[in-house]
């Protein structure tokens, strides 16, 4: 329970922190966009050219759809069994500057989609699948900056991804 305790403080005073970039300025917009970056179009374009232009995107592209057939479900169910309130939400006195798509923080879904491509990615094109994973640690933390995570929702998205791509690899 301490730990615990001690967790929770830390994400909060990391969210505290994030909330001079939220300023609707250059570093909040940066952090709204890399978050929007993250919201699914881009997986489904880069999968799809790698399948019409590269003999591996057959296999690429069945393996991203298995890896989220079953990050999903997982997802959904851890979502909504911890049912942890965003920190918006939470009376910290910070506005988000975005409106989630559901209810609750952990785990962050943007940050597990993003690891999972990014892993998935790595194993059949390890060059792009090194700027994914810069790209993936971005999206992460931009959903801190945009006010709807904690640290540690980012966190746990993250190992929620790279259970998923250990099952499936």
């Amino acid at each position: 329970m301490v730990l615990l305790s001690y967790l929770q403080r830390f994400d909060r005073y990391c969210y505290c922190l994030c909330s001079g970039l939220r300023a609707k300025d250059f570093p909040g917009q940066v952090a709204l966009l890399t978050s929007r970056s993250g919201d699914g179009y881009g997986y489904l374009a880069i999968a799809i050219m790698a399948w019409f232009l590269d003999d591996a995107g057959d296999d690429y592209f069945a393996h991203l759809l298995y890896a989220f057939a079953l990050e999903l479900p997982v997802y959904w169910i851890l979502k909504n069994s911890f049912r942890r309130q965003r920190p918006c939400e939470r009376n910290l006195s910070l506005a988000a500057l975005i409106v989630a798509s559901d209810q609750f923080s952990f785990p962050s879904g943007h940050t597990a989609a993003a690891v999972l491509f990014s892993v998935i990615t790595y194993q059949y094109y390890p060059s792009l699948g090194l700027a994914c994973f810069g790209w993936a640690a971005a999206i992460g933390a931009s959903r801190v900056v945009v006010g709807v995570h904690y640290p540690s929702d980012i966190v746990a998205g993250a190992a929620l991804a790279v259970i998923v791509s250990e099952v499936v690899i």
